[in-house]
């Protein structure tokens, strides 16, 4: 089918539980905290603490300006929506992991510090998989042009099967408009420069977004405690961290 038959939406408390499993059997996405913790894992144990945590990582933007995960769909031929596609992403300051392996290329540009995609998956069942991933990966950086960023990265591997680890493969990046900015084929990093135009998403959807149930004079309040606007355009501090590759 056409990509042009797809619709892109965020993920939310009633589509967590549609986020297709990835390659790898008793692998799932609902639990996973690979690029969450440098000592992650893709197939933690399924369990409510566990859910309830990947999805608040996964909202931690939402406040701000939107969820951190983005489903693709289709209407199959029972007339039936469903899910064929997903994919993670998030500033890189919310994924350990990515920046522990961003470190490893020096020639990347520090500033602004990029947004990073971490996971893109789509079933092996769908017909037109890699066009599939394109067209997902093309309308998650239109979201996060509309959020403002300046800048996407991605770091997958050249590996026998791509679709295997969590990145996919790198050719589905090429055609969604990334280019090679670092590394080699074995272990390159993609990039992908975005408008960077003004934000759609003002102070005003900010508050919104954050006010309280108590909407007395005393309002306006501080915002929550969690990432600021300050936070979508930095590089985090660069802590002594294991190489994510193996030892030299």
């Amino acid at each position: 089918m056409p990509a042009s038959d797809l619709a892109f939406d965020l993920v939310d408390e009633s589509s967590f539980d549609a986020i297709p499993a990835p390659a790898g059997s008793g692998l799932r996405c609902q639990t996973c905290d690979y690029w969450e913790r440098l000592d992650g894992a893709r197939d933690r144990p399924d369990g409510s603490a566990a859910r309830e945590l990947k999805l608040s990582r996964l909202l931690a933007g939402r406040r701000l300006a939107g969820a951190y995960g983005m489903l693709a769909s289709r209407v199959d031929h029972a007339g039936e929506r469903i899910v064929v596609g997903w994919a993670q992403f998030g500033p890189i300051s919310a994924y350990p992991r990515a920046q522990s392996i961003r470190d490893r290329y020096p020639a990347l540009p520090d500033s602004p510090a990029p947004w990073v995609v971490t996971c893109l998956q789509v079933p092996e069942s769908e017909t037109e998989r890699e066009a599939t991933a394109a067209a997902l990966l093309g309308a998650v950086c239109s979201e996060l042009d509309r959020r403002g960023i300046i800048a996407v990265e991605a770091y997958p591997e050249g590996v026998p099967d791509p679709w295997s680890l969590s990145p996919g493969p790198a050719s589905v990046y090429v055609a969604a408009g990334f280019r090679r900015a670092a590394g080699d084929d074995r272990f390159p990093a993609y990039r992908r420069e975005l408008e960077g135009g003004p934000a759609e998403v003002g102070w005003g959807d900010l508050l919104s977004h954050a006010r309280p149930a108590d909407e007395g004079d005393a309002w306006p309040l501080p915002l929550p405690k969690g990432p600021s606007e300050e936070d979508l355009f930095r590089l985090p501090e660069r802590p002594k961290r294991p190489n994510p590759f193996g030892d030299d």
